[in-house]
């Protein structure tokens, strides 16, 4: 990796670290993303719905009036409902849920940054036989150089153990793969991993291009099986999906309306990386061609991999990874903190040239530095609004450049 792109990452990474200590001592409201899940597991527990947001604000009252806590916040609309699917309750309830919520927000902490440190240490390891030796510290660096990262530690998100608990199903799979034990553990671990639904595609496509169908297959049944545990523990079951539904319906509608004198700045739309919010900024209203576009984008990619395959190519499952990693970031609802699926570009930036690795940096600027907040201190004038729609733009540079330089399996530096 070149030097002065190692000394950028660094001095981010520094920069975004600071960011802890110069905030008041976290209280049971800051990590609100895994409030949500806490709440909505102990909604669920008693037989209610979860996706009903009068019922998941009075489960939080609930716990604020048991466990005696300092609230000044409300779980829910307008910024964070319950948006899991049944079997992530199912999974929060029978692990992490079982304490109480005073003692279980720190250690969830502690989990997240134990997941970060996990994260780095299964790319470096996986990476180490087909990608060159990697340091496991420069993949740490990296995550922490996205500007996204710090603050979901700060809010508690889920997405840290799912990472964690995919790429060490990745690993299961390729670091003992003589042992019959290993697509089972594989299979387990993704299955949990599912509770981040739309971050598991990249780690699916990993086990359909190997062809290696056991894990798939376990995975579904522990998803299975963590859904028959949720359905059982609701009174009224049938209302679930109904319910997540229409949730998710408002969710969308209330992100993509130009009416909101606060339009771009809400309901986190600047913070989300699918090509869709651009075209919604630049042309409202369009959302029904977005599915379109994102199908077009898959299939181009398809048919370029079918291509590269047909000339010969032997690609490298972690290229493959990248590249519907990618794909997953820019066409399903991802948040700027989910570009953490990306850190395999290390390995990729290390084997291009000179000018490829320039062109990976400008493309990865927006995802880097803090534009948005820069926007906002010049008093978020209107004419810079396009920076809070140039992550997508970047992602979709990063997929173009790495479909033009594809990487074989087998060949490392």
């Amino acid at each position: 990796m070149p030097r002065f792109f190692l000394v950028l990452l660094v001095l981010l990474a520094l920069f975004n670290s600071r960011r802890p200590l110069r905030e008041a001592r976290p209280g049971p409201d800051r990590p609100m993303d895994f409030r949500t899940c806490y709440v909505g597991q102990h909604v669920l527990r008693q037989g209610q719905n979860p996706y009903d947001d009068a019922t998941l604000k009075q489960g939080w009252q609930q716990l604020v009036a048991q466990e005696q806590l300092l609230s000044r916040s409300q779980p829910g609309l307008p910024n964070l409902p319950f948006l899991y699917p049944p079997w992530a309750a199912a999974l929060f309830g029978l692990s992490i849920g079982q304490l109480p919520y005073s003692l279980a927000w720190p250690l969830w902490y502690a989990l997240a940054l134990l997941s970060l440190g996990l994260l780095v240490w299964c790319w470096h390891l996986l990476l180490s036989k087909e990608a060159g030796n990697t340091p496991w510290w420069q993949f740490l660096v990296a995550a922490l150089a996205l500007k996204g990262t710090v603050p979901a530690l700060l809010t508690g998100q889920p997405a840290f153990a799912a990472l964690a608990l995919g790429t060490g199903a990745l690993l299961a799979a390729t670091r003992w793969p003589a042992r019959p034990w290993a697509p089972w553990l594989a299979g387990v671990l993704l299955g949990l991993a599912a509770y981040k639904v739309t971050l598991l595609l990249p780690f699916v496509c990993w086990f359909l291009w190997r062809k290696e169908w056991k894990p798939l297959v376990v995975a579904a049944l522990v998803v299975a099986g963590l859904s028959a545990v949720a359905f059982a523990w609701a009174d009224a079951p049938a209302d679930m999906l109904p319910s997540y539904q229409q949730l998710l319906a408002q969710v969308r509608a209330q992100s993509f309306d130009p009416a909101d004198p606060d339009y771009p700045l809400t309901q986190g739309l600047t913070l989300r990386l699918e090509l869709g919010n651009v075209l919604e900024w630049l042309r409202p209203g369009s959302s029904a061609w977005h599915p379109l576009l994102h199908g077009l984008l898959w299939l181009g990619t398809l048919l370029r991999l079918g291509w590269l395959r047909r000339q010969g190519y032997h690609l490298a499952t972690w290229y493959v990874f990248l590249l519907t990693g990618a794909l997953t970031l820019l066409t399903t609802y991802h948040l700027y903190y989910d570009a953490l699926l990306l850190l395999p570009l290390l390995a990729f930036a290390r084997r291009q040239a000179l000018s490829a690795q320039l062109l990976l940096l400008v493309l990865l600027l927006p995802l880097l530095l803090p534009l948005n907040g820069l926007a906002q201190a010049l008093g978020n004038p209107p004419i810079l609004h396009f920076v809070y729609f140039l992550m997508p733009l970047s992602l979709l540079g990063v997929l173009l450049l790495l479909l033009a330089r594809p990487v074989q399996a087998g060949r490392s530096e």
